[in-house]
């Protein structure tokens, strides 16, 4: 198995991924939806990775608890499946996502991005398929227009069916058990069940086929130290941050063989800085090595969070054992 990781010069002070007044409007809409439901207070929830309550108090955000599994270091939120399905469903998000504004925007600040990450996943797909041209392609719950044209216009991009997004309905063009890769990017934060979704997503995959996988991660540095003072995590946006190890444990009880682990974050740095003051002070030598080192040591730090694996976002490829 590979590991390997971004190396970036861009300064973690400049990166951005998405519109502050979009992020915005979805936070105020979650958490409206939040304090408008019903909680679970049990601490007995089982972990999405082990299927035990092996989980121990880890925090609480606008009244909903989360806990980290003490076996697969997992973290997930106490909510029941009807609650997180209705609010991936409610008309006010939808509405907001599907809007012009909100996907030009997005499409603005992230079609670079795109294409280098294509071109990131040509590479792959030659390496691990032995090709990547007009492949059969499976993208399950991409919600961003833009990314969807960059893909279906790729040398990479044969047959291209779109399935349980908010842009359409399945589109049906591959059919389950002939998808050479797909991809799952950004869905697994919102699983109550990940076992049964990679089951399902292996049904689609040819023999010998790849899954692209990205997701935030719970032992990333910036969700372990921030813990309910991040504010790009919250529920239910947010109810399972899988661990590196829980992720391997999924895959590997799913039937996939991990290929290469990549950990391309660059903003964790950024996002702890971002909410300094709002750092438990027991988190001193956090706050000494931010507060007080030069940009160029942390950037440094960023490095080592993406070559040790410890940055929050990992893109994992694994293939259809």
């Amino acid at each position: 198995m590979l590991r390997s990781y971004q190396y970036t010069e861009k300064s973690y002070k400049n990166q951005s991924m998405q519109s502050n007044l979009f992020r915005d409007k979805e936070i105020e809409i979650a958490r409206k939806y939040v304090l408008n439901h019903e909680k679970r207070n049990d601490m007995s929830c089982d972990c999405p990775v082990c299927k035990k309550s092996t989980g121990k108090y880890f925090y609480t955000k606008w009244d909903v608890d989360y806990l980290c599994c003490e076996e697969c270091k997992s973290i997930y939120a106490v909510c029941d499946t009807e609650t997180v399905t209705e609010y991936q469903k409610q008309e006010e998000l939808l509405k907001l996502r599907l809007s012009d504004p909100y996907q030009d925007k997005i499409t603005e600040s992230r079609t670079e991005m795109w294409g280098e990450f294509l071109e990131w996943i040509e590479v792959r797909s030659y390496r691990f398929l032995k090709r990547n041209k007009n492949l059969n392609i499976v993208d399950v719950g991409n919600r961003l227009s833009g990314y969807v044209n960059v893909i279906k216009k790729s040398a990479l991009c044969g047959k291209y069916d779109i399935r349980e997004s908010i842009l359409c309905d399945n589109t049906a063009n591959v059919a389950d058990g002939e998808a050479d890769i797909v991809f799952y990017f950004d869905q697994m934060q919102k699983e109550t069940d990940p076992h049964e979704r990679l089951d399902s997503i292996r049904n689609m995959l040819c023999e010998d086929g790849i899954l692209f996988l990205g997701t935030r991660v719970g032992s990333g540095f910036d969700i372990l130290t921030l813990k309910e003072q991040n504010k790009n995590i919250y529920p239910y946006e947010h109810v399972f941050l899988p661990s590196i190890k829980g992720i391997r444990k999924l895959l590997s009880e799913n039937g996939y063989e991990v290929l290469e682990i990549t950990t391309p974050g660059v903003m964790d740095v950024k996002y702890v800085l971002d909410s300094l003051d709002k750092l438990d002070d027991r988190e001193g030598f956090v706050k000494y090595l931010l507060t007080e080192s030069e940009e160029s040591v942390l950037q440094e730090f960023q490095r080592f969070l993406q070559k040790s694996c410890l940055s929050s976002f990992v893109r994992i490829i694994a293939r259809k054992a």
